[in-house]
């Protein structure tokens, strides 16, 4: 079977299994908000929100699209088996490559090359200015969501699902728009990598080929020895908030509050 239609195949299976995904997941955020509105809303004469009864009326009502979406995914494990594609290897990151060149690049190039030249260098003008207006908008909105959260004002305990949404509207657009904002530099760093690497092995066409040497620093922080302090600092003061929060009863209020959440939110009692 040729590579081409295994690989059609495998990706079809997975738009169409990612797109159900997405679907399953909007239908059951639909029922938990349905169940929760009506729940509050006036008139309402029931003890609990989440009662078994009704948490299982709502997973009814969206029980064939959980089905497909079960099938779905059989179907596609099955696909992947009848359909093998050979694992191909990993092609090196245009980023790192173009890093490793332009230790070759040379400091001053001749009029043929002028262009080309020019082109890498307004490349990394633009992405340190990219990567600046990122971290302007993330600081921004940092110093925004801290100023919000620590006003007592806005949290007056007068309704708490209130609160909680209006804390939501605040705080979660300063985090999307720093998120999609470094997501795109990332992808356009990735496309102007290729773009400069044609220029760049112009640039160094001929040149001999210069090791790459990492300062003292970088060595440091990628030593197998860092890593495992990390890891070790971490487990310690992981342990440390444990003991802690099993001295001072936090341990039991968790407890009350996983018991709550079992009986009452999802309806298991």
């Amino acid at each position: 079977m040729k590579v081409k239609t295994c690989k059609t195949v495998r990706l079809v299976s997975g738009v169409l299994l990612s797109a159900m995904t997405v679907i399953v997941g909007a239908l059951f955020i639909w029922q938990v908000l349905y169940i929760y509105l009506s729940g509050t809303a006036e008139g309402y004469t029931g003890t609990y929100i989440f009662t078994r009864e009704r948490v299982g009326a709502g997973l009814l009502k969206i029980l064939p699209a959980i089905i497909i979406w079960i099938v779905m995914i059989i179907a596609a494990f099955v696909l992947w088996e009848v359909f093998p594609v050979k694992a191909e290897r990993a092609k090196q990151d245009a980023r790192y490559t173009l890093f490793r060149l332009k230790k070759r690049m040379p400091s001053a190039v001749g009029e043929e090359l002028q262009a080309s030249y020019k082109f890498v260098k307004g490349e990394e003008e633009n992405l340190k200015i990219l990567w600046l207006l990122c971290a302007v908008i993330g600081v921004a909105g940092a110093i925004y969501c801290i100023v919000y959260l620590a006003n007592p004002n806005h949290f007056p305990n007068a309704d708490v699902t209130a609160e909680m949404l209006k804390m939501v509207r605040n705080v979660i657009p300063w985090v999307i728009v720093t998120f999609a904002a470094a997501c795109g530099i990332c992808i356009y760093e990735g496309i102007s990598a290729k773009r400069q690497l044609e220029h760049v092995k112009k640039l160094t066409a001929g040149a001999k080929p210069v090791e790459v040497v990492h300062g003292k620093i970088y060595n440091f922080f990628h030593s197998k020895y860092f890593l495992l302090g990390v890891r070790v600092a971490v487990g310690c003061v992981a342990v440390s908030f444990i003991i802690a929060g099993i001295c001072n009863g936090g341990m039991r209020d968790v407890l009350i509050k996983a018991i709550n959440i079992c009986t009452e939110c999802i309806g298991l009692g």
